[in-house]
């Protein structure tokens, strides 16, 4: 039997924050008001269109667990009609939800050069949770005249309005709404599929947010930060997304780099690097942190016990990283030589990097200067309608 072929058309792409794992497969509770939303939401725009609910749109739950590839979602991002982002706080602190927007607004660029009208047309934000930080909220205000009239939309978002029965006549309001939009975009401007850049061609967007973010900075073979399983297949994601998850598990807004020009975000931020010692180039390679293993950056050598080639020159090469990282001014360098190790390793590596860059920024600032904030787990700075992962 052949199998079903994929529809030829997408009309919506739903991007959301994805709640921190626990562990490398499953999905977190949180997610499942996302998938909620989206069969609801795919319901009403099959209902208008007279067409199979399956069809209409994708969202990465539909994909098994552990199958989160890049590649498959920048081919839904070059087949989508319209961009659905859940706005949140967590929407704007992490890095996979801003880059699935970056990449589709490229292609947007491409297609509609010149004419940001009409490509703003195939982007229609939701308010999911409230957005509170000054930064967030100019992004967030494009979100609100979808609950044009519904004060509850615009004071708790679309979450709050789905798990409380009171409210569930509001929340199907409001999906109908966007599914009016949808249709009405994808029917009278239809947006050819076309091939994307690369997920990771368009650079990680600045945060627009008061957080100073966490960096996990990566010194590999060049293009492996995408593919690197240095502990063979677990976890089951890139070892630079597992130690960002970590790192967002502790309320952290994350923001991976590998590139040579990006490491000066270093000298800002609190962060970790995680180093392969058998990159090409040897430790020669990591002169490109030269001038950014501040106090409160911490490289951690990543090799597996169990790969033959660590009984062979394993050791030495370990060795050497660490004497050329210490010689580049590392105060300290970690290894893990499996995936409990660096599990273990990291709340302590983010709390070391956390706390010396606190005290670096104690010193004076000029006048009228914000010290930076890291994280969002203060309760003190914490509010809204219910607390969660994606908040």
């Amino acid at each position: 039997m052949n199998p079903t072929p994929p529809p030829d058309r997408c009309r919506f792409f739903l991007s959301y924050a994805k709640s921190a794992p626990g562990t490398s497969s499953g999905h977190r509770d949180t997610d499942i008001w996302v998938r909620n939303c989206f069969d609801d939401l795919s319901t009403a725009v099959a209902r208008q269109l007279g067409t199979d609910p399956a069809s209409v749109g994708f969202v990465d739950d539909l994909l098994a667990p552990g199958a989160t590839s890049k590649a498959t979602i920048a081919e839904q991002l070059g087949r989508a009609e319209v961009f659905v982002p859940l706005y949140s706080p967590g929407y704007f602190l992490k890095s996979w939800p801003m880059r699935e927007r970056a990449v589709f607004l490229e292609r947007l660029g491409r297609a509609y050069p010149g004419r940001p009208a009409a490509a703003r047309a195939h982007v229609v934000p939701v308010l999911w949770l409230p957005v509170t930080d000054r930064y967030q909220e100019t992004e967030a205000t494009a979100a609100l005249p979808l609950g044009a009239g519904i004060p509850e939309y615009a004071e708790n978002g679309l979450r709050a309005l789905g798990r409380l029965s009171a409210y569930r006549h509001l929340y199907h309001r409001v999906i109908d709404r966007l599914a009016q939009r949808i249709v009405d975009v994808t029917e009278r401007r239809r947006l050819a599929a076309s091939r994307t850049v690369p997920f990771d061609g368009v650079p990680v967007p600045d945060l627009p947010s008061g957080e100073t973010p966490f960096v996990v900075a990566v010194s590999t073979g060049r293009g492996a930060t995408p593919t690197w399983h240095p502990y063979g297949g677990t976890p089951d994601v890139p070892i630079a997304e597992f130690a960002a998850t970590r790192a967002e598990q502790q309320g952290l807004a994350v923001r991976i780099v590998d590139r040579a020009d990006e490491m000066k975000i270093l000298d800002g931020s609190p962060g970790m690097i995680l180093v392969d010692p058998w990159q090409p180039g040897g430790t020669a390679a990591l002169d490109v942190f030269r001038g950014h293993l501040h106090r409160w950056v911490t490289p951690v050598l990543v090799a597996d016990r169990e790969d033959p080639r660590y009984a062979g020159d394993g050791t030495a090469l370990l060795a050497g990283a660490e004497a050329r990282l210490t010689e580049l001014g590392a105060a300290r360098v970690y290894r893990a030589l499996d995936v409990e190790q660096l599990a273990k390793l990291m709340p302590s590596v983010v709390s070391e990097a956390r706390r010396h860059f606190i005290r670096r920024s104690a010193v004076p600032l000029p006048e009228g200067a914000a010290r930076p904030r890291l994280g969002i787990n203060d309760p003190s700075q914490r509010r809204g309608f219910e607390k969660s992962d994606d908040e």
